[in-house]
């Protein structure tokens, strides 16, 4: 009988991808000259179908705009072991192409995640924009000979064989349970109990900021938590794996958003336990890596990983390729063993440098990776280990790998001369008016700080900000600026989301490991200062959090806000009786005001009669006028832009006050400060009068606009606004602060009765 090409052994696909017919060596990697995959995925499903005898790709991130550009391979592939290519894994009796190469399969509808293509066909859909994080949450059930996704609130199944998904629809889940959205986790199967195991990832809101242990059993279609009180520190990607011979799963390192873990855990499926390994050696702080069974040799195989970088430039990335090792974990031993280490990225997978590593293992201990859209081999040789790279490559339990620079923060004393309290006093009491100057901070945060703004605390003598995200700094650790010494510091190590640059706007969640809030897109002026808490507020998320700038720490509010999260414009202002948030309303159309209640840390529905200006990213601004207890209202938006709207605190009405010379003041207003003395609100922007570069200022007492030239070091630079700076009153010394995008400090005393002011007309 002839044995049909599509069942030969996988050393036969060794032997057909090196020249001269010779089996490459053990250990050593072989990159299949056929085997790359057009069209850029990422987050790639790799598995291995025992029944099948083949290596399959079950989808894999794609941008929208990568999608279409036109036809391009299966969502699905299949590794052909004669041809050394991936075949189109296409549904049964669907003609959408030929076995290999483009195919013409279903559109989707939009960049939404689902489970049926435009046609109703059931595929899921892997361009969805924002974080999706598919992680390997997935792994092979050999009992129903299928693979169990669970991925954006779905818990789906793929039957390799007959070519099919299948939405299992669970009546609860994790993030049913839990809220939030599950990222960067991983889920194994446990062929004892016949169950998955999912542990790990992040971004779903319990209090520990991660899932705990759940289980989720085919049989019953059930997820289940399971209670326990020991389980492994919280970690994203970091994959599990299940040793059947030990009947435990294994789980090796990973990334706490603020330092990557070197730690080996066990959980025991007989006894629902877990239990922290104590390994002689084991292999560096990593996350991403793979963790694969050994089906031959017994013992757990490690692949690849990503370390940190401390970057701090634009849009650079803060992970890094480790030199790819391939190493072995005997749990019965409790010993890791180094078996290679490439030496040169050209003999070796390239793997993602901040998500996990496409790799599977076949029935003879036969590894492949998918990466860059390059297929590599390798056969491994358990028992040719390396003892000299063990010992010189190897690290202790415990070790950990933390970033440096401006994002530690001993790194902010560090070579820092003792701050000269008087000098700094002196010199702020001696700054001449009407002059902005920029303050010589000896060491700036970074990276950048764009599109957001600042907060002034006058019982510390404080800035605050916490402004970033999109491609700018987006970790969790707010900047906290000394006025008496001069100097800039930060609370903690960050944490930050995995995906740093262009990402963290699509986080479609609240906080992290830490209980710290998540950066949004941009911060805008949704953060502002309550002067009964005594904290920074952020206002953007579902719940309110307050940094204590004294402690150097975040809390969260007790529910809900009312309002509805926005972080373009939602827009906060202090107030002597609270901090007000100036938001759209979530049950019905139209903005309302809500003032936060110190003691219960809820925000109150304040009255409100008549209506208030339109709102837009940078272009709507809110000051407290002190003189008369009423909320000025700016925006440059709309029929009536530039005029200012006042609320009166005592009667809930709001006027439209037809200011004189509001079409020339109709500029960007999100940064806006009464100035008490002056009696006037100073708006961080420009206008232009004869040529010159004027500061808008809004007379309260003439209800007018004025143009102030401002000289010195301008904090707005060139333009009309800079989106990236924050205005801020000391009201103790009656100065103006701003900060710029890099950290810089600018000061200026406003004497009125000095300044060159001119009408606007």
């Amino acid at each position: 009988m002839t044995i049909p090409r599509f069942w030969l052994p996988f050393t036969t696909l060794l032997l057909l991808s090196v020249s001269a017919g010779a089996e490459p060596p053990a250990n050593d990697w072989t990159r299949l000259e056929q085997g790359d995959i057009p069209g850029r995925r990422w987050d790639v499903p790799l598995g291995y179908a025992p029944g099948l005898n083949r290596f399959l790709v079950l989808g894999g991130r794609t941008s929208w705009d990568e999608y279409r550009k036109g036809p391009r391979p299966y969502d699905q592939l299949a590794l052909d072991a004669t041809e050394g290519r991936w075949e189109n894994w296409l549904p049964r009796g669907k003609d959408w192409g030929p076995r290999f190469g483009p195919c013409k399969a279903p559109a989707w509808k939009d960049e939404r995640f689902g489970l049926a293509d435009a046609e109703g066909n059931a595929r899921p859909n892997w361009t969805v924009y924002g974080t999706f994080s598919l992680g390997t949450k997935y792994d092979y059930d050999p009992d129903t000979r299928g693979f169990v996704f669970y991925a954006g609130g779905r818990t789906f199944r793929y039957d390799p064989a007959g070519r099919s998904w299948t939405d299992l629809a669970p009546k609860a889940h994790p993030e049913k349970d839990l809220g939030g959205m599950l990222l960067w986790g991983s889920m194994c199967y446990d062929r004892h109990n016949k169950r998955f195991v999912l542990f790990g990832g992040g971004n779903v809101q319990a209090e520990r900021g991660d899932p705990g242990t759940w289980t989720y059993t085919p049989a019953t279609n059930a997820w289940e938590q399971l209670k326990l009180h020991h389980q492994p520190p919280q970690r994203a990607n970091s994959r599990l794996v299940y040793d059947p011979v030990a009947k435990k799963v294994l789980l090796f390192g990973g990334d706490a958003l603020d330092h990557l873990l070197a730690d080996t855990w066990a959980f025991d499926v007989v006894t629902n336990k877990w239990e922290e390994r104590r390994p002689k050696l084991s292999p560096s702080p990593r996350a991403g890596h793979a963790l694969l069974w050994l089906p031959k040799a017994k013992k757990v195989l490690l692949l690849g990983g990503y370390g940190y970088t401390s970057a701090t430039g634009y849009v650079e990335s803060l992970y890094r390729r480790l030199p790819f090792e391939i190493w072995t974990y005997d749990t019965a031993t409790d010993t890791w063993e180094l078996l290679s280490r490439c030496a040169s990225e050209k003999e070796c997978p390239r793997g993602p440098v901040n998500g996990f590593l496409p790799a599977a293992v076949g029935d003879i201990d036969v590894a492949l990776v998918v990466g860059d859209g390059r297929t590599w081999m390798c056969k491994v040789a358990a028992d040719r280990t390396d003892p000299e790279g063990t010992a010189k490559y190897g690290v202790k339990p415990g070790t950990t790998e933390r970033r440096t620079g401006p994002h530690d923060p001993a790194w902010y004393r560090e070579g820092v001369p003792p701050a000269d309290a008087d000098k700094t006093a002196k010199e702020l009491k001696d700054s001449p008016p009407n002059t902005w100057a920029e303050r010589p901070t000896p060491k700036r945060p970074r990276p950048n700080m764009d599109w957001g703004s600042a907060v002034f605390a006058p019982e510390s003598d404080q800035i605050v900000r916490f402004s970033g995200g999109h491609s700018a700094y987006s970790g969790t650790a707010p900047q906290v600026y000394d006025v008496k010494a001069d100097r800039w510091s930060i609370p903690f190590a960050p944490e930050y989301p995995i995906e740093h640059a262009y990402s963290n706007d699509q986080v479609h969640g609240e906080w992290s490991f830490r209980g710290n809030p998540w950066m949004t897109g941009h911060t805008y002026k949704a953060t502002g200062y309550d002067p009964n808490l005594k904290a920074l507020v952020f206002v953007p998320h579902e719940y309110t959090y307050f940094f204590d700038p004294k402690a150097g720490h975040w809390s969260r509010g007790p529910e809900r806000n009312p309002y509805r999260p926005d972080f373009y414009t939602n827009t906060v202002c202090a107030t002597p009786q609270g901090a007000v948030v100036w938001a759209d309303r979530r049950e019905k159309e139209g903005a309302g005001l809500w003032r936060l209640d110190g003691a219960s840390r809820r925000w109150k529905a304040l009255p409100l009669k008549g209506e208030l200006p339109p709102k837009g990213p940078d272009h709507n601004g809110l000051a407290y006028d002190s003189k008369r207890q009423r909320l000025l209202f700016f925006s440059d938006l709309g029929g009536t832009k530039g005029d200012v709207v006042a609320y009166d605190l005592r009667t809930g009405e709001a006027k439209w006050l037809d200011s004189t010379g509001k079409g020339a003041a109709a500029v960007p207003s999100r940064e806006t400060v009464y100035l008490v003395g002056a009696d006037a609100v100073l708006v961080g922007a420009h206008v232009e009068v004869a040529g010159k570069p004027l500061w808008p200022l809004y007379d309260c007492a003439k209800n007018a606009w004025l143009g102030a030239e401002l000289a010195g070091a301008d904090p707005v630079g060139k333009g009309k606004f800079n989106n990236s700076m924050g205005l801020m009153y000391d009201p103790g010394r009656k100065l103006v602060w701003a900060v710029g995008q890099n950290g810089h400090v600018f000061v200026l005393r406003f004497d009125a009765s000095q300044a060159k002011l001119h009408p606007l007309r």
